[in-house]
């Protein structure tokens, strides 16, 4: 099986000043017991032409609430499936009465086009544009970037998408 790994979207964590805070962050340094989050990742298998998301919704640090792994067909471009996992798992959220006070994607180059104001013709862009939407339900939530060791569980089970889907 010949999985991708998302190097090519992610950057080194930066700092930046846009509408929505876009900083790096250890959550285990920012979730408190009561607070709520998401983590979401996807993972794609270009020999089985496959895309699996893995979000986790959790309470404090250390409590996983709910979680899901999701396959999709196609492999479309690393940064264009996190798209693809960050819009999925807000759309949880709302279909499951989730509320998190934070979002955390380990694709630093996706969060800062979300909190920013960039835009261009491209299907990402449409698809940044439908994530503002979402978000905008959750007005009291930050995306914010998380380097892929703080996201591990989210990205085990974009993983366990793909194998889920190698057994079909």
């Amino acid at each position: 099986m010949a999985s991708v790994d998302y190097q090519a979207a992610q950057l080194s964590p930066i700092v930046s000043n846009t509408s929505r805070s876009s900083f790096s962050a250890a959550p285990d340094q920012i979730l408190a017991q009561s607070t709520t989050a998401l983590f979401v990742d996807a993972a794609l298998n270009q020999t089985a032409s496959t895309t699996g998301f893995g979000l986790v919704f959790m309470s404090g640090a250390s409590h996983i609430s709910q979680s899901a792994s999701i396959t999709k067909s196609g492999t479309p471009s690393p940064i264009f499936a996190e798209a693809q996992a960050l819009a999925e798992g807000i759309q949880w959220c709302l279909a499951l009465n989730l509320k998190p006070d934070y979002i955390f994607s380990d694709c630093l180059n996706l969060v800062t086009k979300v909190n920013g104001n960039w835009q261009d013709n491209s299907p990402l862009s449409s698809l940044v544009h439908q994530i503002r939407t979402f978000l905008s339900r959750f007005p009291e939530a930050s995306l914010l970037h998380t380097p892929r060791q703080h996201n591990a569980q989210a990205h085990s089970l974009a993983k366990q998408a793909l194998r889920l889907r190698d057994e079909d």
